[in-house]
């Protein structure tokens, strides 16, 4: 029989119940919302694998001139793309009228949005992408920062926890393919999403260039598996001109090879840039031309979006 003493504590039976009543309740309570948040990770992974995603930068748009599209002219965009049968949208910035594309998008019939936020150093980018959250399920954070020098690693997973804390959203940042053999690389985000385009590297006959993706997605896959994370490449595309070999019959074979390939991608893009004149073929990537006309790839995919 336990006798108290003046260093033992006195147990009052009664509060004893009531407090383990309260920790069970408390512990069921956060293992509720534990698994809630796994349902919703695994909703957004299976978004992940089984939509059919596209890379998209408005038509009407400058960003070196500040020149941003009207709201009615990014729903014909949409509804342009929705025709096709794209159902997955991955935007770049949040900056003015572009932090409305995931409403836009949503009411627009599309199942997902990732949305981009350019600057991670700009507050009112950050705070227009958050404000925004109940229509986007994840965030890219960033595009090509590390490969280009416009912020550090370490000050760009800050930026990645921030966004996460303050929207309760998956998110990751989108990187150069050969940045993803760095390991630290690799680690950053809740899915690993680069970009990999082969005719950067003079890799530009269709089926070589479907090699190229591909062996670089077995090296990708390896380190994902290692980490537990979903694998989606952000940009896949083909150019369609600003080089001889680069042209609409070669972008067609090129993306007819690369979906029946086992690599999980985005198509990239949307629709032509004529604003990016920093080589000859970076407007003409677009599967739409500038005036949302389908270029060859595309063509058949707009009078039955679902092949």
């Amino acid at each position: 029989m336990f006798t108290p003493t003046p260093e033992s504590p006195v147990i009052n039976h009664g509060a004893s119940f009531l407090l383990r009543n309260i920790l069970i309740t408390t512990i069921s309570f956060f293992c509720v919302c534990n698994n809630l948040f796994s349902t919703l990770e695994s909703d957004f992974e299976e978004k992940i694998d089984s939509l059919k995603w596209i890379a998209y930068s408005p038509t009407d748009f400058n960003p070196e001139t500040q020149e941003y599209p009207t709201g009615i002219s990014i729903r014909e965009d949409l509804k342009t793309l929705s025709n096709a049968g794209f159902n997955g949208l991955i935007t770049y910035s949040s900056e003015s009228i572009l932090a409305e594309i995931p409403k836009i998008a949503k009411e627009s019939g599309f199942k997902a949005v990732i949305m981009g936020i350019w600057d991670i150093h700009s507050q009112r980018e950050l705070d227009n992408a958050i404000k925004m959250r109940e229509y986007a399920d994840g965030y890219c954070v960033g595009n090509e920062g590390i490969n280009e020098r416009r912020y550090e690693l370490e000050e760009l997973r800050k930026v990645i926890d921030y966004v996460k804390a303050k929207t309760k959203l998956p998110a990751t940042t989108s990187e150069e393919i050969r940045q993803y053999a760095k390991q630290e690389v690799a680690a950053v985000g809740d899915w690993i999403f680069p970009n990999a385009h082969p005719v950067l590297y003079n890799v530009k006959t269709p089926s070589k260039a479907v090699d190229w993706i591909k062996n670089y997605c077995k090296i990708v896959t390896r380190s994902a598996l290692g980490q537990e994370k979903p694998v989606l490449f952000k940009e896949i595309g083909y150019p369609t001109a600003g080089d001889n070999v680069c042209n609409e019959d070669n972008q067609k074979e090129f993306f007819q090879l690369m979906e029946n390939s086992e690599v999980n991608f985005a198509y990239f893009e949307a629709f032509d840039q004529p604003w990016k004149d920093y080589l000859p073929f970076e407007p003409h990537w677009g599967v739409f031309d500038s005036q949302r006309l389908p270029k060859r790839f595309i063509a058949e995919k707009v009078s039955n979006p679902h092949k």
